[in-house]
């Protein structure tokens, strides 16, 4: 049997994490991944890792103690070979979990294809139970194609089904009771995500809404209960008292989260990410094909994760050291 390694950056988090976004490419535009600038790039080619490196980053992380993986983009659905890189991933040894974020668009014709491939389950990310709220953040998307992606989601077991919501105050911040009730009969976690401004997204703080007022309006409704015993990430979890889901809460400026960090991100560039609010990359390509080059650089990116300490700072001043670096669909949801 091979010997996994264990990564381990200089300040003691073990990174067992790995964010593939695979291709740049997505089937909707939506507001805050997209900026106008960003959609008006006619002609701009958008970059897509081929199967080769999605394998051949996927082993070396996998061999270095990775046991989660998340397929993530753009849209990973939209990816020409995605039903390939998913059974070629899910067969390597150590791996514990393969994931993937999408927005559910083409779940409802590819959640079976996909669990058969060997996917384990689905983020998705759905902003609005409205149809034209739905429509304006997403730039023309249908809603019903996501809520029947979510229902073939389950059919399929592609379980637990997470929900993702990206708060935008007065956009869908009316929302958050009837988000926070589709966990009380559906064993759905519904996940409420505080907005992170990218690339040409300067007027933030206009969307920006602390995730406080998730926690007013969920225990109106009901007693929440913290539940214990969920790791891996950020978010913390809830459950409305009597409830069949989950309610789930990321921050991203409110609070201090970096001590927790577990992850590394390769972007569809072929780069590796060590941290968001870091400009930092280093590049896969030059020695793709040598899994110890490979494993060299990823060894190189876990230390250049910063120190938690660093970014313990205003979200303001974290929105500084962050903003205008690049496109939420460069880097990989």
């Amino acid at each position: 049997m091979l010997l996994l390694e264990k990564l381990v950056d200089p300040y003691g988090r073990i990174i067992n994490y790995l964010r593939l976004s695979v291709t740049e490419h997505c089937n909707l535009n939506c507001v805050y991944c997209r900026s106008e600038q960003q959609v008006c790039r006619a002609g701009v080619k958008e970059e897509v890792l081929t199967i080769q490196e999605c394998l051949a980053i996927a082993e070396a992380a996998v061999e270095l103690g990775m046991t989660r993986i998340r397929l993530t983009g753009g849209e990973p659905l939209v990816h020409p070979d995605i039903l390939d890189i998913i059974s070629g991933i899910s067969r390597m040894d150590g791996l514990m979990d393969l994931s993937m974020t999408t927005n559910a668009v083409l779940l409802d014709s590819m959640a079976f294809k996909l669990a058969e491939a060997g996917l384990d389950r689905v983020n998705i990310s759905l902003d609005s139970l409205d149809e034209e709220t739905y429509r304006r953040i997403t730039r023309g998307g249908k809603l019903y194609k996501t809520l029947n992606g979510i229902e073939k989601a389950l059919q399929a077991g592609l379980t637990p089904v997470k929900i993702n919501m990206l708060l935008l105050k007065g956009v869908n911040d009316h929302e958050i009771r009837r988000f926070v009730a589709l966990t009380l009969d559906k064993e759905l976690d519904v996940r409420f995500i505080e907005y992170m401004p990218f690339l040409g997204q300067e007027n933030w703080q206009q969307y920006y809404l602390p995730l406080d007022r998730v926690m007013e309006i969920a225990s109106a409704i009901a007693p929440l209960v913290p539940v214990k015993g969920e790791h891996g990430g950020p978010a913390k979890y809830y459950r409305l008292q009597g409830a069949s889901g989950k309610i789930g809460l990321i921050p991203t400026l409110s609070r201090h989260i970096c001590s927790v960090c577990n992850r590394l991100r390769v972007t569809p560039a072929c780069t590796i990410k060590p941290c968001l609010f870091s400009a930092d990359e280093i590049d896969l390509k030059p020695g793709l094909s040598d899994k110890e080059v490979l494993k060299e650089k990823f060894r190189a990116a876990l230390k250049l994760k910063p120190d938690p300490a660093r970014v313990y700072c205003s979200p303001y001043e974290r929105v500084k050291q962050f903003q205008g670096k690049r496109f939420m669909t460069q880097i990989g949801g």
